[in-house]
């Protein structure tokens, strides 16, 4: 009993905190975009005459949830997917991740304004997450951590909409497929470091009972 009065009231003063606020803090974010894989170099060249490039392919979608602390700090939780494959052929691994990323405003970190009516930020954006790697030529699951950094320049459309663009890095720990979806287990049992990069556009959706989101205050 006393456990659920205490959770009561520590819910009912972030409420009342949150309610004090003359900014929204809540967004739903999606995106559709280009993947591009850049490490191990070793496993990209271990098929005759493909590139990385080969691999590269606009079959990278994300959809998130997004909350602003402050009119600068926030935290998002999102989930994403990548699939390479090289030339519709079954050297293809596809990637669902999901992860938790700390967000912050850089324009107002850094006191930066764009333009007078503030239709431009830039937002930076970092954190950790956890993949699930399956390859379409074998069975059998391949559990990779994640760390992701990444930019995002958003442009306001409305005060309940903003188009973004995103450029994100992501590092995988302990990665057994390549893009092609061999496995390297028989050569790196422990697996390998690999990363690729996301290049995204998609939509911020504002919700909330005031006039403006904390990305906009």
């Amino acid at each position: 009993m006393k456990n659920l009065t205490l959770t009561l009231l520590i819910f009912c003063c972030f409420s009342a905190i949150a309610q004090n606020d003359n900014f929204n803090k809540f967004s739903i974010e999606t995106s559709y975009g280009l993947n591009h894989p850049v490490s191990p170099k070793e496993i990209i060249r271990s098929y005759d005459g493909i590139q990385a490039a080969d691999f590269s392919e606009f079959k990278h979608f994300d959809l998130g949830a997004r909350y602003m602390l402050s009119s600068v700090y926030g935290f998002s939780l999102k989930f994403a997917y990548d699939r390479f494959q090289y030339d519709g052929s079954n050297l293809a691994t596809s990637f669902y991740r999901i992860g938790a990323e700390t967000v912050v405003n850089l324009s107002k970190l850094l006191n930066t304004s764009f333009n007078r009516r503030r239709t431009f930020e830039i937002q930076a954006h970092g954190g950790v997450g956890l993949s699930i790697a399956k390859s379409k030529s074998r069975t059998g699951k391949d559990r990779i951590g994640n760390i992701i950094l990444g930019v995002r320049p958003i442009f306001k459309i409305s005060n309940s909409i903003a188009l973004t663009t995103d450029l994100s890095y992501i590092v995988n720990f302990k990665q057994h497929y390549d893009y092609g979806g061999t496995s390297v287990y028989s050569t790196s049992p422990e697996g390998v470091v690999g990363g690729f990069v996301n290049f995204s556009v998609g939509l911020n959706f504002y919700f909330g009972d005031r006039r403006y989101h904390a990305d906009w205050y």
